[in-house]
């Protein structure tokens, strides 16, 4: 039992005051990301939507060696894929069934899966300079026969897309080296529909139906192709030409013949897209 005059010494005094939480530090700077959160979330500089740089920033990644921080994010990747497809590694490790075979431009910023919302093994792929197919390239007459004769798909998509900097250089009056060679493709397209695009007098449209009338033009090469016109015949095999606008995210599709039948005289015949 406690003395009247320490009871009432007890109660003048105020309870004690609560420890100081201790004080929160910020790291200087973020140099690696959890592997719990999201690729390009934590990092500083990075648009978490779309995963790229801000603008004005110079750095691409949040570790001091950007390999490492690939690494980091093909980790965080294959185990989140890994957790909602549990079945796709396994299936892909065996075969690839492929209904698409995608003809497309080089240009970081139209990748073929990302764009469609497709899973790795869906779409097989072959990617160059301006999505130039022309008919004496092996590169590209190799992959076009493995996928009709082989992997059996049953589309080819051809498609260019608007800001392309391959278009845009053949356009260009000047001499670029050893790339001339391959934007002669281009150029010899342009030289076809020359009377159409100088009644363009805006010269980013006229770019615009360059694009367009370029990949019809592919498309047109991919029709004449022997083992194309076979599968067409044989198993319903279809041939599609589309465009991208890296300004919207959106594809449009081009209008282009259902067989070899149509010359490329006469790929002008349809109206620009816009």
């Amino acid at each position: 039992m406690l003395h009247p005059l320490q009871s009432q010494h007890n109660k003048a005094m105020p309870p004690p005051p609560p420890p100081a939480a201790p004080e929160q530090t910020q790291p200087e700077e973020v140099v690696e990301e959890s592997l719990s959160t999201p690729p390009n979330e934590a990092v500083a500089g990075i648009d978490p939507l779309t995963g790229l740089p801000k603008r004005g920033n110079k750095r691409a990644f949040a570790s001091e060696d950007p390999i490492e921080a690939l690494l980091a994010r093909n980790e965080h990747w294959s185990s989140s894929v890994s957790k909602k497809y549990p079945e796709l590694f396994p299936s892909l490790a065996s075969t690839q069934k492929p209904q698409i075979l995608w003809f497309g431009c080089s240009d970081s910023r139209v990748p073929e899966t990302t764009i469609l919302n497709l899973l790795p093994g869906e779409v097989f792929v072959h990617r160059n300079i301006a999505n130039c197919l022309p008919p004496n390239d092996l590169s590209s007459l190799s992959v076009l026969q493995y996928a009709v004769e082989v992997l059996q798909v049953k589309h080819i998509i051809v498609c260019g897309h608007y800001g392309c900097g391959g278009v845009a250089a053949a356009c260009a009056q000047k001499k670029l080296g050893l790339i001339d060679v391959w934007l002669k493709n281009i150029r010899d397209v342009r030289s076809k529909h020359m009377p159409e695009l100088e009644n363009i007098k805006d010269p980013e449209l006229r770019v615009r139906r360059l694009v367009e009338l370029h990949t019809k033009a592919q498309v047109h090469n991919v029709l004449h192709n022997a083992n194309v016109i076979d599968a067409m015949k044989e198993r319903g095999l279809k041939v599609h030409g589309f465009v991208y606008d890296v300004a919207n995210g959106k594809i449009r599709k081009l209008e282009v013949p259902d067989d070899h039948s149509t010359g490329i005289y006469d790929l002008n015949d349809s109206k620009p897209l816009h």
